[in-house]
């Protein structure tokens, strides 16, 4: 007995016994869905990558040492200065507080840095400082005598820059001159009196910017950066979720603190890599939420519209419902949990398999429309469309099957996931539709179409077919662009930006590409780790160097080779300092002031300087250092600058520059201050720093972590491979999302590539294995690489670039298409009597149907707000209808070309 006859025979069996049929599938049903409700989502990129290589080995111990390699970072602007830095501190207090929250930094402890600056001073630096506590500057005679010793001197004396004073003790001082000038400036034009000295532009252009007041900001100071650490550095979302969330109550609920005070709040935005994961996460779930329901009540209506009987739609719906359910509960044993890919893929599973239900059903009717009772109907149908149901189920199932084998887990899980849903809706439709359709049987309404096995004497010649030669035409045409699509598709560019995936509006994106122009911190930040501080030392040192690095944090500067005789120097210039009168001469500055006398005499100071400076300029010139007269020419405009301002008279002139005079004499007070502290330094260990530099930078096995933020956006392949070849020349065992996120893509496309080719060629052999015949194989392989050809062609020419998401799309249109030509290719023999035409109108219908209830569940897809979720939606829309247009236009000319017997 063969195969379909045997499946005819099951079917009567099934439709005699329905009640005991249904109620095993309760059973199962009810067991399903208990698994699927213990079906865990992993929400983790990392569940996405492989986790058996070493970069991911490497990650992971990162993350056992340190906790999270990237912290969530709360982004403040569109308020004054001052404003953002109190709310700053605000709020990385506030948090600190919250049990969700590992630690919060506004800013860094410059009290901790300034104290041990001995450490973290150029060599130079120190020298000359203990050259000023043994040799001290005596300033007799107040300001005004001094003031007249440097105005003779001006008239009498030339300069000697560029002779015998070293070039760096040059640049040195030329630096610091023009820093005291641009800060006089400052005071001389700002519209309020600055509080204090911005010292952050002297150390700029000594390579340690930010030091001063700590903040991390961008480079014009609009926006401040906030880093907050999880408690918990899971990036499952039963972890992240709570995270953010609290991070966004404690914000709003200061702000609305700071509005009631009357102070202007500033603008909050949350970026790094925990917001683009919650977002995403956030997204994805509502999409799917959406997707699903959507998809589900248009595949509904759509079949209720077309068959127009709530019985027949039922017979098709029920089936795959239930066969989604089973796959989700055997999803439980096959792999145990689903991840952002496959539970996306529910929505697209019924579209599927609402395919092989419409084929079913509608051999069913054929066969009690030509006159069987019921029970015979039901076994006839489902026995005559079983191989062809079967071919295409097996195809489906093959394509998933080859993309569980590829090493990218995303992909593999999905071919798991998506074969088992094949499986089971196949099962399903086989089981459960005949006790159904006996129970529910649809009445029959009066077709039009040709019945198989009668003779279509009727038909017009228009029904007929195609002419030869247009018939040949047009398969010329449709296989060329199809080639030619095909490769225009294949070498189209991969799009590896995660931040173009996500929603138009993100926050997180938004901010994340401001931060990497407009500051030198990224979130993507590559890490280093030493198991020593002379390795931490060597790394911080070059990776300093490479121009794929913008900047380096580390606290290899704390501890210096030589910081014991650093020790021994700075408690000595401690010790010499806090005997000195130092002290005594600022107090006698400050009582005295700027008199008006002094104010004078400065004035003439600065009339004199012209002349100092071209001297110093043709000095420095003739010596050939450029960067010398540069510096020169930028003191004479910051002089020129403020003489104008003082010969003006205005008023406020003398006022403002005495401001600014007593602001020098309490900047010097404060550095004497930390100097007499010196004299009871201590040596440094990683255990006396504070909690949160401790943590960041040292594991408690010993491991030191150097951290470097790219120069450029790791979006960008060119850009990322240039930065991972020059991390992993400093060190192969660096780590971070840069280094995970190339071995993402680099696995992704891969696996794609390996997984799609697999497929195609897998589909193709069970096709050709199951038709047994060259014209069977031909009407049923055809439609589906023409069309994805022209799937391809189109993708190209409308711009629509490869991404993580919708790279997935090519087999996942095989399987969803493969089942038009292969119902079309056994409905073509079937009614051998009829003209290709007629062939089409025939099972126009349900091919129609079939990728009618495909598209409805993608059309959904496309309405996505995650823009990742409705590439996919679109690339396989396109896809289905280039494969829907092959098989109902191009296949029937094929078939006439092919099937001269039809033709005679």
């Amino acid at each position: 007995m063969k195969i379909t006859q045997r499946m005819a025979k099951l079917a009567e069996y099934f439709a005699l016994h329905p009640r005991w049929v249904l109620g095993l599938t309760l059973v199962l049903t009810i067991i399903a869905g208990w698994a699927a409700q213990q079906l865990p989502i992993h929400t983790s990129r990392q569940a996405l990558l492989p986790q058996n290589t070493e970069v991911a080995q490497r990650f992971n111990d990162f993350l056992q040492n340190f906790g999270a390699a990237s912290d969530l970072i709360v982004v403040l602007e569109g308020a004054p200065r001052s404003e953002l830095e109190s709310f700053a501190n605000d709020l990385a207090a506030r948090l600190r507080a919250e049990p969700e929250i590992g630690r919060a930094t506004s800013r860094l402890d410059m009290t901790f840095f300034l104290n041990h600056a001995y450490l973290l001073l150029p060599n130079e630096g120190l020298d000359k400082l203990s050259a000023l506590a043994n040799n001290p500057i005596a300033i007799d005679g107040g300001l005004e005598h001094n003031l007249e010793k440097a105005l003779n001197w001006s008239r009498k004396n030339s300069p000697s820059v560029g002779t015998d004073i070293e070039l760096q003790t040059a640049e040195a001082g030329l630096n610091l001159a023009t820093f005291f000038l641009e800060q006089w400036r400052r005071w001389l034009f700002a519209e309020t009196v600055p509080e204090d000295l911005d010292w952050n532009r002297l150390l700029e252009k000594s390579s340690v910017g930010g030091m001063t007041d700590g903040y991390f900001a961008s480079h014009d100071g609009g926006m401040l950066f906030v880093f907050v650490h999880p408690k918990n550095a899971s990036g499952n979302f039963e972890h992240l979720g709570p995270f953010v969330d609290k991070v966004k109550r404690v914000s709003a609920n200061l702000i609305d603190l700071s509005q009631t005070a009357g102070h202007t709040p500033p603008t909050v935005g949350l970026t790094g890599l925990p917001a683009l994961e919650y977002e995403e996460y956030v997204n994805i779930r509502q999409d799917i939420k959406f997707v699903t329901i959507t998809s589900a009540s248009l595949v509904a209506m759509l079949i209720l519209l077309v068959v127009r009987s709530l019985r027949w739609a039922a017979l098709i719906f029920i089936p795959m419902g239930i066969g989604v359910l089973w796959s989700l509960g055997l999803a439980l044993i096959s792999v145990g949990h689903l991840n952002m890919i496959t539970a996306a893929f529910i929505a697209i599973l019924f579209g599927l398999g609402a395919d092989y239900g419409i084929f079913t059903t509608s051999r069913i009717a054929e066969e009690r429309r030509a006159g069987k009772p019921l029970l015979e109907a039901i076994g006839a149908g489902i026995g005559s469309s079983f191989t062809a149901v079967l071919t295409a189920g097996g195809a489906s199932l093959l394509i998933f099957g080859a993309l569980s084998t590829v090493d990218f887990p995303g992909f593999s899980e999905l071919g798991i996931i998506a074969a088992c849903g094949v499986l089971m809706i196949l099962l399903s439709t086989w089981l459960v539709q005949p006790a159904l359709y006996a129970l529910l049987p649809p009445k029959l309404r009066v077709d039009s179409s040709p019945k198989p096995g009668l003779s279509p004497a009727a038909s017009t010649k228009s029904l007929t077919g195609f002419p030869k030669l247009l018939s040949l035409t047009l398969v010329i045409l449709a296989i060329g662009t199809a080639v030619f699509g095909g490769l225009k598709g294949f070498a189209a560019d991969f799009d590896y930006d995660v931040l173009a995936m996500l929603p138009e509006d993100s926050q997180a994106a938004y901010y994340q590409r401001r931060m990497v122009e407009e500051s030198d911190i990224q979130p993507e930040v590559i890490i280093f780790t030493a198991q020593d501080m002379d390795e931490a030392r060597r790394i911080n040192r070059e990776a300093g160097k490479l121009k794929t690095i913008a900047q380096t944090q580390s606290l290899t500067g704390l501890f210096p080779e030589d910081a014991d005789h650093r020790l021994r120097q700075a408690e000595s210039i401690g010790e010499t300092f806090s005997r000195s009168d130092y002290r005594k001469q600022l107090a006698e500055l400050e009582h005295e002031g700027l008199s008006s006398t002094s104010f004078e005499l400065v004035k003439a100071i600065l009339a004199n300087s012209t002349t100092i400076i071209d001297q110093a300029q043709e000095q420095a010139f003739s010596a050939g250092h450029v960067s010398l007269v540069e510096s020169l020419e930028n003191i004479r405009e910051q002089l020129r600058a403020i003489a104008a301002q003082l010969k003006s008279d205005d008023p406020l002139s003398r006022a403002r520059s005495e401001s600014f005079l007593r602001a020098l004499i309490s900047g010097a007070n404060d550095g004497l201050d930390i100097v007499d502290q010196w004299h009871q330094a201590r040596p440094l260990i990683p255990e006396k720093l504070p909690p949160a530099l401790r943590e960041r930078f040292f594991a408690n096995d010993g491991t030191i972590a150097v951290y470097a933020f790219p120069a450029k956006t790791v979006y960008d392949p060119d850009n990322l491979d240039a930065l991972i070849q020059d991390v992993y020349s400093i060190s192969p065992h660096a780590t971070g999302f840069p280094t995970t996120q190339q071995a993402f893509a680099k696995a992704m496309v891969a696996s794609f590539s390996r997984g799609t080719q697999l497929s195609l060629a897998l589909c193709l052999l069970w096709v050709m294995a199951a038709t047994r015949s060259p014209l069977g194989f031909t009407l049923a392989a055809l439609p589906l690489l023409i069309g994805g050809g022209w799937m391809l062609g189109l993708m190209a020419l409308s711009g629509i670039r490869y991404n993580y998401a919708n790279i997935v799309a090519l087999p996942l249109v095989m399987a969803l298409a493969v089942d038009y030509g292969v119902w079309f290719s056994y409905r073509w023999r079937e009614l051998k009597l009829h003209s290709p035409f007629q062939v089409s109108l025939t099972v126009g219908k349900a091919i129609g149907l079939a990728a009618g209830t495909s598209l409805a569940g993608l059309g959904a897809i496309t309405l996505a707000s995650y823009r990742g979720v409705s590439s996919l939606g679109m690339s396989v829309t396109i896809g289905l209808l280039c494969c829907l247009t092959a098989t109902l236009v191009v296949n029937p000319a094929i078939g006439q070309l092919l099937d001269y017997k039809r033709n005679r």
